[in-house]
């Protein structure tokens, strides 16, 4: 059976409604791992061993977060800057070859305000990472509207996660 891996990066994953609810989702599926950096960097520094161990166990990679204007958080720029090394990702040794990769995001704004060319502008960074390191790509899951401004938008949004989270799980079980 096929392990995978989330690498989490939100801020404030309490205030979260996505994100929370997408990572607890696949936190109960078999053979699955959470591994969110905020919880376990609150000062950034990243345990480079520990995090290259957790990418090796893995067959399936997926990068969840929510977007801030138009790209990752922080934390997950600098976790990719520091894990994604020469000699274990890339390069004379490379460790991951062949392993999947898949983008999940959410985004508090409507649909409109990002179309296509927006969203593909979003998942190039990831595609040339996958690229670069030869691992398959196997595309970006996200959904719009992720938001608890009302009551309404809350109840909604919680609808959204669900199903973005049931989408998540299909895609790594076929």
């Amino acid at each position: 059976m096929s392990n995978t891996l989330m690498i989490l990066a939100h801020p404030v994953i309490e205030n979260s409604i996505g994100n929370k609810i997408i990572s607890d989702n696949f936190s109960k599926a078999d053979n699955t791992e959470v591994r969110h950096l905020d919880k376990l960097y609150p000062d950034f520094n990243i345990d480079v061993n520990a995090e290259q161990e957790a990418l090796l166990k893995a067959d399936t990679i997926i990068f969840q977060f929510p977007l801030f204007w138009y790209n990752m958080p922080a934390m997950l720029k600098h976790w990719i800057d520091k894990v994604f090394e020469y000699g274990f990702a890339f390069g004379t040794g490379a460790q991951l070859t062949g392993k999947k990769v898949v983008l999940s995001f959410t985004i508090g704004s409507p649909v409109s305000s990002y179309p296509n060319e927006i969203i593909q502008k979003i998942a190039f960074p990831f595609q040339g990472l996958a690229e670069y390191c030869k691992l398959q790509y196997l595309g970006e899951i996200f959904c719009n509207d992720i938001n608890g401004y009302s009551e309404a938008a809350k109840e909604n949004a919680t609808d959204i996660a669900n199903k973005h989270a049931q989408k998540l799980l299909e895609l790594i079980n076929n």
